[in-house]
């Protein structure tokens, strides 16, 4: 993800990792990966609401999620899923097309009422 993450931070890829183990070793983590994007700690709770990933189900790790640039959930996977297994390649495939679209355009300011011409 290093690498993805270097090749696409100026075209506006955000990258962060979030162990929700117990008592992760982040600092550990970052040291010994070199990860050179933010990594936190997150509750397993809120991190299954978040993803919608029931308990009844087994939702195995590492997840990765891709938000487009209004934050809406625009693909998720499971470590058991194939693109874990494709490398910088299948995630580069979710990603190219992400950043390629373009920015909400914010609404134009309303004028105010009263205000000199």
């Amino acid at each position: 993800m290093g690498a993805v993450y270097r090749q696409y931070k100026a075209k506006g890829l955000e990258i962060l990792f979030a162990a929700f183990n117990l008592n992760p070793d982040v600092p550990g983590f970052v040291k010994r990966f070199g990860v050179p994007f933010p990594v936190g700690m997150v509750d397993e709770v809120k991190a299954r609401d978040y993803m919608q990933h029931s308990f009844i189900r087994q939702a195995y790790v590492p997840w990765l999620v891709f938000l487009d640039k209004k934050g809406v959930i625009r693909a998720q996977y499971t470590g058991s899923d194939a693109i874990f297994n494709g490398g910088e390649e299948a995630i580069r495939r979710d990603v190219d097309p992400l950043l390629a679209e373009k920015a909400a355009t914010p609404a134009p300011a309303a004028k105010k009422k009263g205000a000199a011409k």
